[in-house]
């Protein structure tokens, strides 16, 4: 079993203590790098947003990314799908089309 680890962030001016598996330390600083940035973007916006609106909205928006990210995904591997079926078809028909010629 991994060892647990505690890191402290800070997001939006406040410090949390936040435990994750030896390791992974960087990459959740990362992510609440990405929390204070979307933060500091709606707070610029509006500087009378209140706490929980604000972290509200920075889970939708962040959240809108993860799926935009996914869908980006799926169409890429779709494609991929699509590629390997044209060139499997295509060598098919070659054949065929070998095969009428020497008739």
């Amino acid at each position: 079993m991994s060892e647990a680890v505690t890191v402290k962030i800070e997001i939006n001016g406040v410090v949390y203590p936040v435990s994750c598996i030896a390791g992974e330390e960087d990459r959740l600083i990362e992510s609440a790098k990405e929390v204070n940035t979307v933060i500091a973007s709606l707070s610029s916006v509006s500087k009378t947003i209140g706490e929980t609106r604000l972290l509200a909205m920075t889970s939708l928006i962040l959240a809108d990314k993860l799926i935009e990210k996914e869908n980006t995904k799926d169409v890429k591997n779709n494609m991929n799908e699509l590629v390997n079926w044209l060139e499997k078809n295509t060598e098919r028909m070659n054949k065929v089309a070998k095969l009428l010629e020497n008739k």
